[in-house]
């Protein structure tokens, strides 16, 4: 016949298990195994101390083991409640309850969904659920979706009362520069950002992510021609927000672009994704090509393809030096502009040229050509004096004339 078995743990943790259904038949000898109950349907609730509903998992079908207690569900459903509301959704292919609802065992195409306005989607192969500790344990392959990233490492430990996710074993944050719906389409490019930590914990709820270092990361844009750009960036640590696409790399930070021949140093560097920028407010060093940059203080625009330099800005290439007060320069254009006890020195004839504000062009040969319409430019030149040789004297020849 079939069966049901409905397992209630309230407040105090009494059980009460219901059989409807008729009986199994002949008892077994002692010497034989017995049998498991195969029930109709699986129905575990429990509720927590204030008489609200903490937890339940449901299935279609549930084998029953007397002797060890334990029940075997397919396709298991689940809801997990915070403050008496569901929060998420869980399913698996199958399950183990273990001390009817002690610890239970989820294998196979793991989904953890959670409710609300900001989707998240966990997946994994495998997970052992505490629920009286309100924890599950992760340790085949975890990846977890927003709507424009993924998170994803070796082990997860899910903290249900305090939302929050500990990802290790080589956990990974890789962002897309598209938003997607992960309970729709998942993306099938390659992410634009990814950086790798030595731990990672995350809040779903609220987007808050603190992660230990090292932190090793690549950023992949799009070139001209159709091609591709690759930076790679190391740093200390990291913090930042999922929602926000606000991410903090911490400590001393160094990004490399070896096909434009880039080179950044300096210290806490805070990265935009959604505007596309960074910046610090810390000293740094830069390089492109022969070009060689310093300042105090900077911003970066990618989409108007512009550096800022705050403070103590100087500029420096073979032959030529450029010191501000502040200064701007767009990589794509050329264009050079600089503000306050402008100084432009160049080593051909000494060249020192002073201004309030200066407007320029690196040229493609790096030369700096000026121009300030409006201002006023003081110049100062050293000329060479050109050696004159005297002329030579021919001497005079007095011939006496006859008579």
């Amino acid at each position: 016949m079939s069966k049901r078995l409905l397992v209630r743990v309230g407040p105090g943790l009494a059980l009460l298990l219901l059989l409807l259904a008729g009986c199994q038949g002949a008892r077994p000898r002692q010497d034989e195994p017995v049998p498991p109950f195969v029930f109709r349907s699986l129905d575990l609730k429990q509720q927590d101390a204030k008489g609200q509903p903490a937890w339940e998992l449901t299935s279609p079908e549930a084998r029953y083991d007397l002797r060890r207690r334990t029940a075997r569900a397919e396709s298991p459903k689940g809801l997990i409640y915070r403050d008496g509301q569901p929060l998420y959704r869980l399913r698996a292919d199958s399950g183990i309850v273990i001390n009817d609802g002690q610890a239970i065992l989820l294998e196979g195409h793991l989904r953890l969904e959670r409710l609300g306005e900001q989707p998240v989607l966990i997946q994994a192969n495998r997970a052992r659920w505490l629920p009286r500790q309100n924890l599950m344990l992760v340790d085949r392959v975890p990846v977890a979706y927003d709507r424009q990233g993924r998170l994803r490492a070796q082990r997860a430990q899910f903290r249900f009362d305090q939302d929050s996710l500990e990802l290790s074993g080589a956990p990974r944050l890789e962002r897309w520069a598209q938003r997607f719906n992960p309970f729709a389409a998942l993306p099938q490019q390659p992410p634009a950002t990814t950086l790798q930590v030595a731990s990672l914990r995350w809040q779903p709820g609220t987007g808050e992510l603190v992660a230990a270092g090292p932190v090793i990361g690549q950023h992949n844009s799009a070139a001209g021609s159709g091609g591709s750009r690759s930076q790679r960036l190391r740093a200390e640590a990291l913090d930042g927000n999922t929602r926000s696409q606000i991410f903090n790399l911490k400590g001393v930070v160094q990004i490399e672009d070896a096909g434009e021949k880039q080179h950044f140093k300096g210290r806490d560097l805070r990265l935009d994704l959604h505007a596309n920028s960074a910046s610090s407010a810390l000293p740094f060093t830069a390089s492109r090509g022969p070009l060689k940059v310093r300042g105090v203080g900077l911003r970066l625009e990618a989409d108007a393809r512009q550096v800022v330099i705050e403070a103590g800005c100087h500029l420096e290439q073979p032959g030529e030096r450029l010191d501000a007060q502040r200064c701007r320069w767009n990589w794509q254009t050329g264009s050079v502009e600089a503000d306050g006890a402008v100084e432009l020195q160049r080593s051909a004839h000494q060249q020192l040229s002073r201004a309030s504000h200066l407007q320029g062009k690196l040229g493609t040969d790096g030369e700096i050509t000026i121009s300030t319409p409006g201002g006023r430019v003081v110049s100062h030149f050293q000329v060479q004096p050109v050696q004159v040789r005297p002329a030579q004297v021919q001497p005079v020849q007095v011939r006496p004339s006859s008579r």
